[in-house]
């Protein structure tokens, strides 16, 4: 996201006077969710006036159009069992305000995640060395650096689309890799094959995507107690797929993910503030940014 993706400039007459705003705007479910900010009145703005506002309020601007999105999105999604409004608005500030941070490097984020997959037994760095540079790790058994590998692996096989038998299919053969010759029980086929299309059939009729995953993960844990590491993959991808980045240790449940991220939510503020400024800062010696308008 560039600094002037979304701003632009806005006059309104009021009281026969011409002012002019500063717009900020997000796109969320086809909609458009705006907020405004006075720059000055009478005569147009300078660039200098137009960068010193979304210097200043950019970041105000910006958690205004969140709530907007996520106030609207809670509002308007059918519900199983979790139809709480506030616990779903933080969720989807959560996932706005995530999208709007300084992204984590792919390599990073797969180091993160894999070291918080059950039966992972190193550490987010020792991931990222073995990955990166082929350091394994002193004391670690071939199963266990198989394991790691195979998850990276999944990991890269992300890529939005929706689920499907073959995708869990091929999955399961990846995460299964120099690990267990079996394949997926056919008792196992059948029943993630019939989960699979009620929870696209929810998705089509309107039902909310997280608590579905939510409901996904929690109904399928007791037919796939052996499957521990595979049942977490699927559910952390389709997460992922609705643009919430969870680890599954982090969302077991619709209460836990809510308590997460109610906790997260302050230090994702701080940190798309500082993305925010940064945008707009100063640097020592030379012109302040320019605010590129559409």
């Amino acid at each position: 996201m560039t600094a002037g993706d979304f701003y632009r400039i806005e006059f309104r007459i009021q009281n026969s006077v011409q002012k002019y705003y500063l717009i900020r705007e997000i796109f969320s479910d086809s909609r458009k969710f705006s907020a405004s900010r006075l720059i000055t009145s009478g005569t147009p703005p300078t660039r200098t006036e137009i960068n010193r506002c979304a210097s200043l309020y950019g970041f105000e601007l910006e958690l205004k159009c969140i709530a907007k999105a996520a106030k609207y999105r809670a509002e308007n999604f059918r519900y199983d069992q979790y139809d709480d409004s506030d616990a779903v608005f933080e969720l989807e500030r959560f996932r706005l305000l995530l999208s709007r941070r300084m992204q984590l490097a792919p390599e990073d984020y797969a180091a993160a995640y894999i070291a918080s997959c059950t039966g992972v037994t190193f550490t987010a760095d020792e991931i990222a060395k073995m990955l990166n540079a082929g350091v394994i790790p002193r004391g670690k058994t071939l199963s266990e650096v198989n394991l790691v590998q195979n998850l990276a692996n999944a990991v890269k096989m992300r890529d939005g689309k929706p689920i499907s038998l073959p995708r869990i299919t091929k999955l399961h053969a990846i995460l299964s890799a120099n690990l267990k010759e079996e394949g997926l029980a056919p008792e196992l086929r059948a029943a993630l094959e019939k989960r699979i299309t009620e929870f696209q059939e929810k998705i089509k009729a309107g039902f909310y995507p997280f608590e579905q995953c939510v409901l996904f993960y929690q109904d399928m844990q007791d037919l796939m107690a052996d499957e521990t590491v595979f049942l977490e993959e699927i559910y952390a991808s389709l997460l992922a797929g609705f643009g919430y980045i969870l680890f599954p240790a982090d969302a077991p449940s619709f209460e836990e993910a809510v308590s997460f991220v109610r906790s997260a939510n302050p230090g994702l503020e701080r940190e798309v503030r500082r993305f925010n400024e940064e945008k707009f800062r100063v640097k020592a010696g030379g012109k302040q940014k320019q605010l590129e308008l559409f």
